[in-house]
């Protein structure tokens, strides 16, 4: 292997190493993001059908799955199921991006509260449920438990493990450089010592052997 083709061979790895980081960071990047408003709040009346918006964007086809949480001294998930006054449906706005609604049918008193809408990779602002003309909808403590956060640690060590894999990769191909450039000076020092031609003051004088030949006819 030549010095030119190990340069070759280093260039293109460190293009591919540094074209996947870019992809890899790309890809990352693009999660489902959830767009409540902070201080979003709803009045509901009694008895009456109440529809609370989650505004999502996502980065396929496919619309995410949304839960949603509702406090009752902890987040708990709020049951939306056949037979429950708690309905979900999804409305598609436009591509990649849509609203996720949590249906309250017969607002009671009770369902007043805190609501929360999130995904597996994204959690949005508190919703405020209130029935219309309560002064006060609920006293917050800060020692209350929020929904577990999207664990950021699910994606950060998939991203590290792919960058020591490219740094591993670059650092053998500069060794391969390396050894390959050495191997190569060696073999060029080599050559040129065994082709380098004798010393004509070591070589035989056939003059002189010629002379001494016809001397000694001559005797």
């Amino acid at each position: 292997m030549t010095p030119k083709s190990c340069f070759t061979i280093l260039h293109v790895s460190i293009l591919a190493a540094t074209l996947l980081t870019l992809e890899v960071s790309c890809i990352d990047e693009c999660h489902v993001q959830i767009k409540v408003r902070r201080y979003t709040e709803y009045k509901a009346l009694l008895g009456e059908e109440l529809k609370i918006d989650c505004p999502v964007t996502f980065c396929d086809d496919t619309p995410p799955e949304i839960y949603w949480d509702k406090l009752q001294q902890t987040y708990v998930p709020v049951n939306i199921s056949r037979g429950s006054r708690f309905k979900s449906e999804w409305k598609t706005i436009k591509p990649l991006e849509g609203v996720s609604v949590l249906i309250i049918q017969n607002f009671v008193r009770n369902d007043s509260g805190v609501y929360w809408c999130g995904s597996s990779s994204s959690l949005g602002h508190k919703i405020k449920v209130s029935v219309n003309g309560d002064v006060e909808l609920i006293t917050y403590q800060s020692t209350t438990s929020e929904p577990r956060r999207p664990e950021t640690e699910d994606a950060f060590w998939p991203f590290v493990s792919r960058v020591v894999g490219l740094v591993v990769f670059v650092v053998i191909v500069i060794a391969m450089f390396l050894t390959s450039h050495s191997l190569s000076k060696g073999v060029r020092c080599g050559r040129g010592s065994k082709d380098t031609p004798a010393d004509p003051n070591n070589q035989p004088s056939h003059q002189a052997l010629s002379m001494d030949h016809i001397y000694d006819s001559v005797q």
